[in-house]
């Protein structure tokens, strides 16, 4: 077993349980949809998420090609990936009761979840540098335009509650995700 093999299985397992997160939270909310009140915004954002979660362990990949592994470069990766993962965590939570109301709930975490995303504005770079400063350049302006998505639209979400802005953004961000994601890492590097 390689280096990377090794340590992308709890990176695996992370990423994993976002998705699993995710994919439960939405199952629950089409089998009690009528009892639970719904919001686009949250389902926009758990879509986003899905999609990150995805693209992240896609990259993933990437990393078999360091050859040697230090400790520093691994607390990145798994940082990233639990961070995703917490977002995850924090727009659905594990107990929800039958009247739970989306929307108050998005709105009432709406600064802890938006202050992850900005956190990963800045852990995210660092992530992909553990490839190398060309990797970065590869990614091109696609990435830095996502990743300031990341940073100026986290900041404004979390100042501001009003609704069409976050649907507004939901969309933007997720549309830069998969343009960014389609454009520079849409294949399996060789």
């Amino acid at each position: 077993m390689t280096d990377f093999e090794y340590l992308s299985v709890l990176i695996a397992i992370i990423v994993g349980i976002g998705i699993t997160h995710l994919l439960m939270s939405l199952g629950r909310i089409l089998g009690e949809a009528s009892r639970l009140k719904t919001d686009l915004v949250h389902i926009i954002w758990t879509l986003n998420l899905f999609l990150v979660l995805v693209a992240f362990w896609w990259w993933g990949i990437n990393l078999r090609q360091m050859e040697v592994w230090s400790f520093l470069p691994f607390l990145l990766v798994l940082l990233s990936a639990s961070m995703w993962c917490l977002m995850a965590a924090i727009l659905y939570p594990v107990a929800i009761p039958p009247d739970f109301d989306y929307r108050a709930h998005f709105l009432q975490k709406r600064r802890l979840f938006f202050s992850i995303l900005v956190f990963l504005a800045f852990v995210d770079p660092l992530t992909a540098l553990v490839l190398g400063a060309e990797h970065i350049m590869e990614l091109g302006w696609a990435y830095l335009h996502w990743d300031l998505a990341n940073l100026v639209g986290g900041i404004l979400a979390i100042r501001y509650v009003n609704e069409r802005f976050h649907k507004v953004f939901a969309i933007y961000w997720g549309l830069s995700l998969v343009y960014f994601f389609v454009y520079t890492q849409g294949s399996l590097p060789s």
